[in-house]
């Protein structure tokens, strides 16, 4: 969230453009705060066209460029092309969270962020980013750009960092909603906030409406009988079927981890019609998840990453940053009282493995058991096919 001060600096700078002196307030405001993320939202938020003088477009990259958000810094760097589209620069909600903060990475992620899950980005390529990129090539195949797509596997394995990636990598408006945030007591409240929702998407394409934890407002509609949950399955249901006849330059991402509890009619063309299993980082992906984890740290030149990698198979992305912290934990605890800081070392990550374990077990459990025996359509075919391959 941003602060009050630089918030309303923001709006005035959007509301009055001309105003080039509300512009250099708030970059002094920025250059003084020492938030990285404060200043990658705030810029993120005005278009780098809106502002004339190229003096403070210069200022703002270089602030962009120290905050590590590279992608946005070379949009407000003088000179260079600016979209046709006034709204696709990416726009996250602050304070985000997740896997992609405990990695580093400010508000874009591209595809070159994300460690290993090439099967899942090569269909992303495919299924999503080259509609976008080439649509006059698709219209000839009366195909068009946009439509549902389903990410489904264990929790913190960068469901949510995909579909960020997907937005940076197609340069559209990232749009995350979660089912904290339309979920209501009161009925009418939930299928109202979800209609605003796709009414946003509307009108700022190309844009990515990404809904993570799709389960709790897409459940299966026998699961739970009270009006209040019926009401809120229809309703997004008819927001998905209007929104499929005006879906050029809008994809509409969902992510769950309880793919089996969805109602099947979210299953249906024009609907979440494509779905991708993103599964927990094999060795190659947990290599470079740990070497970004571990980066800027005092660790000892004898830490061999190669043994933590190997002995953390089935670790998902957010148990490899629990035992990075709880490995750094230890080392700061050895370093009270100590005349020099300590290294991080293989012994503070022998103390780590004891406490962490992985923890997709019991989601691979009962992954199994859905694509063993409730694979109709061969809609879990990919599960099948990485549990061959374990």
């Amino acid at each position: 969230m941003l602060p009050p001060d630089a918030k309303s600096l923001v709006e005035l700078v959007k509301s009055n453009p001309e105003a080039t002196g509300a512009f250099s307030a708030l970059l002094v405001l920025l250059e003084n705060s020492g938030d990285s993320g404060v200043i990658a939202a705030a810029l993120t938020e005005i278009r780098p066209a809106m502002v004339a003088d190229e003096d403070q477009r210069a200022r703002a990259a270089s602030l962009l460029k120290e905050a590590d958000a590279h992608a946005l810094s070379a949009a407000w760097t003088p000179g260079a092309p600016q979209p046709a589209h006034e709204n696709n620069i990416v726009t996250l909600r602050p304070g985000t969270g997740g896997l992609a903060e405990k990695l580093g990475y400010g508000q874009r992620i591209g595809f070159d962020d994300i460690g290993g899950l090439e099967k899942v980005k090569d269909q992303v390529r495919r299924k999503i980013i080259r509609p976008f990129e080439n649509p006059a090539l698709f219209q000839k195949f009366k195909r068009k750009a946009g439509g549902g797509v389903l990410l489904y596997g264990p929790p913190g394995c960068g469901k949510t960092m995909i579909g960020r990636a997907v937005a940076t990598e197609v340069s559209a408006q990232f749009m995350e909603i979660r089912a904290a945030d339309i979920l209501d007591r009161y009925i009418g409240v939930a299928e109202q906030r979800i209609a605003d929702a796709f009414a946003e998407a509307r009108a700022n394409k190309p844009a990515v409406l990404f809904f993570d934890e799709v389960e709790a407002l897409a459940q299966r509609r026998q699961f739970d009988s009270t009006r209040s949950v019926n009401t809120v399955v229809s309703a997004l249901l008819t927001e998905m079927d209007s929104f499929d006849a005006r879906n050029e330059g809008i994809l509409l991402l969902g992510a769950t981890n309880l793919p089996w509890s969805l109602d099947s009619a979210f299953r249906r063309p024009g609907r979440f019609d494509r779905t991708l299993f993103v599964p927990p980082p094999d060795k190659l992906a947990r290599a470079f998840i740990l070497k970004r984890l571990l980066a800027d740290r005092p660790v000892s030149k004898n830490l061999d990453v190669e043994k933590i990698v190997s002995s953390t198979s089935g670790f998902s992305g957010a148990d490899l940053a629990a035992l990075v912290e709880t490995a750094v934990d230890y080392a700061i605890d050895t370093s009270f009282g100590a005349e020099d800081t300590a290294l991080i070392t293989n012994d503070h990550f022998v103390k780590a493995f004891e406490e962490v374990r992985a923890s997709t077990g019991e989601w691979l459990a009962e992954a199994r058991n859905f694509a063993d025996y409730a694979n109709q359509g061969g809609v879990y075919d990919e599960l099948k096919a990485f549990f061959r391959g374990k």
